[in-house]
Protein backbone atom coordinates (compact mmCIF):
# COMPACT_ATOMS: atom_id res chain seq x y z
CA UNK A 1 0.00 0.00 0.00
CA UNK A 2 1.34 3.47 -1.11
CA UNK A 3 0.59 6.34 1.03
CA UNK A 4 -0.27 9.76 0.21
CA UNK A 5 2.23 12.85 -0.40
CA UNK A 6 0.04 13.81 3.28
CA UNK A 7 0.54 10.88 4.74
CA UNK A 8 3.90 10.78 4.12
CA UNK A 9 4.56 13.80 5.33
CA UNK A 10 2.15 13.44 8.55
CA UNK A 11 4.30 10.41 9.54
CA UNK A 12 7.85 12.43 9.17
CA UNK A 13 6.29 15.54 10.83
CA UNK A 14 5.99 12.60 13.97
CA UNK A 15 9.41 11.54 14.12
CA UNK A 16 10.68 14.58 15.22
CA UNK A 17 12.08 13.80 18.72
CA UNK A 18 11.67 17.06 20.88
CA UNK A 19 15.32 16.77 21.81
CA UNK A 20 16.24 17.79 18.07
CA UNK A 21 16.15 21.07 16.57
CA UNK A 22 14.06 21.72 13.90
CA UNK A 23 17.07 22.78 11.68
CA UNK A 24 18.39 19.54 12.31
CA UNK A 25 15.33 17.83 11.56
CA UNK A 26 14.92 19.37 8.56
CA UNK A 27 18.56 19.24 7.29
CA UNK A 28 18.71 15.34 7.91
CA UNK A 29 15.11 14.88 6.16
CA UNK A 30 16.41 17.08 3.44
CA UNK A 31 12.94 19.68 3.91
CA UNK A 32 13.19 23.10 4.67
CA UNK A 33 11.73 24.56 7.99
CA UNK A 34 8.80 26.08 6.05
CA UNK A 35 7.45 22.53 4.50
CA UNK A 36 8.13 21.37 8.29
CA UNK A 37 5.74 24.08 10.14
CA UNK A 38 3.29 23.84 7.27
CA UNK A 39 2.94 19.98 7.68
CA UNK A 40 3.21 20.09 11.62
CA UNK A 41 0.23 22.75 11.38
CA UNK A 42 -1.93 19.92 9.60
CA UNK A 43 -0.78 17.27 11.72
CA UNK A 44 -2.23 19.41 14.74
CA UNK A 45 -5.60 20.02 12.96
CA UNK A 46 -5.64 16.18 12.27
CA UNK A 47 -6.45 16.42 16.07
CA UNK A 48 -3.64 14.49 16.97
CA UNK A 49 -0.32 16.70 19.06
CA UNK A 50 3.04 15.20 18.32
CA UNK A 51 3.95 11.85 20.41
CA UNK A 52 6.02 12.30 23.16
CA UNK A 53 9.84 11.16 22.66
CA UNK A 54 9.48 8.24 24.95
CA UNK A 55 7.66 6.40 22.16
CA UNK A 56 4.53 4.36 21.99
CA UNK A 57 2.38 3.84 25.32
CA UNK A 58 1.16 -0.03 25.45
CA UNK A 59 -2.10 -1.14 25.27
CA UNK A 60 -3.74 -4.31 26.54
CA UNK A 61 -5.96 -6.19 23.99
CA UNK A 62 -7.07 -9.63 24.28
CA UNK A 63 -5.16 -12.28 22.91
CA UNK A 64 -6.60 -14.83 20.99
CA UNK A 65 -3.91 -16.95 20.04
CA UNK A 66 -0.29 -17.55 21.18
CA UNK A 67 0.58 -16.91 17.52
CA UNK A 68 1.33 -13.63 16.13
CA UNK A 69 -0.58 -13.32 12.39
CA UNK A 70 1.20 -10.16 11.36
CA UNK A 71 4.30 -8.34 12.60
CA UNK A 72 4.69 -4.82 11.41
CA UNK A 73 8.56 -2.79 11.73
CA UNK A 74 7.94 1.00 11.49
CA UNK A 75 10.62 3.05 10.15
CA UNK A 76 12.18 3.74 13.62
CA UNK A 77 12.51 -0.19 14.15
CA UNK A 78 9.63 -0.60 16.92
CA UNK A 79 8.00 -3.69 16.17
CA UNK A 80 3.74 -4.25 16.27
CA UNK A 81 3.20 -7.87 16.93
CA UNK A 82 -0.60 -8.75 16.14
CA UNK A 83 -2.29 -11.43 17.36
CA UNK A 84 -6.23 -11.63 16.24
CA UNK A 85 -6.77 -10.57 12.56
CA UNK A 86 -9.82 -7.96 14.11
CA UNK A 87 -6.50 -5.61 15.36
CA UNK A 88 -5.95 -5.43 11.88
CA UNK A 89 -8.76 -1.70 11.30
CA UNK A 90 -6.99 -0.17 14.49
CA UNK A 91 -3.60 -0.77 13.32
CA UNK A 92 -4.19 0.47 10.27
CA UNK A 93 -5.96 3.34 11.29
CA UNK A 94 -2.93 4.01 12.95
CA UNK A 95 -0.13 3.44 9.86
Amino acid sequence: MELSKQEQMLALVALKSPEQSVTEFCDAHHISPACFYYWQKKYRQHGTEVPPAEGFAAIGLPALSDTPVATVQLVGGALITLYDVSAFPYVGALL
